[in-house]
């Protein structure tokens, strides 16, 4: 195992040029994925929040049967919570944030309905939880926030649909480096590796030093990309937080490590499936 790790090192600085090349790659690619990764878990992170917040809102017409509505409403699973409000403390509310309000709120009728507000599992169910509230007796209108469903649906489709194909460009730029590599090495050390075979060398023995320097290619570019990457987010999150109090940014210490070691295995694995890949189609070709 020395002997084998000991080859591949002399192969990285040996082939220098193709190594650096390839940790360059390879460091780009991994701290893309690696931004694209953050990106998505602040982005995941503001949906749930925003998700949170959607509601439904039914407007309720005068002398509607509340108590059987509300039995009706909190039957459907669909429904998370349920919170009505009658159009006495709709007003109350209204002239505690407009005070100004509250001497005309005196001289006529309120105008406010009674209304119910709820809150949804899922956000895809709105379409359906409105269909419902609109066929029931005693609600005269449903507004369900359809813009920012909509929205948010949409941005949960991009996110999926485009890291998907982000993750497969960026994991196939590391790998076609790798094999690269790996195959510039074999080259370089190919009458070394003719007389092992007619020593007797097995296919094991030949294969481990370059399968050990595949995962060392990864795990060095790994290294790079997360000291680039991980330090760079942490100084982004403190200046935009300043600017965007709002928005509830990732700080997570535990999920930050859970990333940067998921990225870690990731290129590693690439490093290693891409040496065996080179190795494999030398010992094809000389078969």
């Amino acid at each position: 195992m020395m002997y084998a790790f000991l080859q591949a090192m002399r192969a990285i600085r040996g082939n220098w040029i193709a190594s650096v090349s390839t940790i360059t790659t390879m460091t780009l690619s991994l701290t893309i994925l690696v931004g694209f990764s953050l990106v998505s878990v602040n982005l995941n992170n503001a949906l749930a929040s925003l998700q949170g917040e959607l509601e439904l809102a039914a407007y309720l017409v005068d002398g509607a049967n509340v108590q059987q509505l509300t039995s009706t409403v909190r039957a459907w699973p669909e429904v998370e919570s349920l919170e009505f409000v009658s159009k006495s403390q709709a007003l109350a509310e209204m002239v505690v944030d407009l005070p100004a309000l509250g001497r005309a709120a005196g001289l006529v009728e309120n105008p406010l309905p009674d209304t119910f507000h709820l809150r949804l599992l899922d956000p895809a169910y709105t379409s359906l939880i409105r269909l419902r509230l609109e066929q029931l007796p005693g609600v005269s209108e449903v507004d369900d926030s359809s813009a920012e469903v909509a929205t948010f649906l949409a941005l949960n489709d991009v996110l999926r649909i485009g890291g998907s194909i982000l993750i497969v460009v960026l994991l196939g730029a590391a790998l076609f480096a790798i094999v690269n590599s790996i195959r510039a090495a074999i080259t370089a050390r190919k009458e070394e590796i003719d007389v092992m075979r007619l020593v007797g060398a097995s296919r094991g023995f030949i294969r481990l030093p370059f399968l050990l320097e595949g995962f060392l290619l990864g795990l060095i570019s790994a290294a790079l990309a997360l000291g680039l990457a991980i330090p760079g987010y942490q100084v982004a999150v403190m200046r935009l937080s300043e600017q965007f109090t709002f928005v509830p940014f990732v700080r997570d210490a535990a999920l930050l490590g859970w990333i940067a070691g998921l990225l870690a295995l990731l290129a590693m694995l690439v490093g290693l499936v891409g040496s065996a890949i080179a190795v494999a189609q030398h010992l094809r070709e000389q078969a």
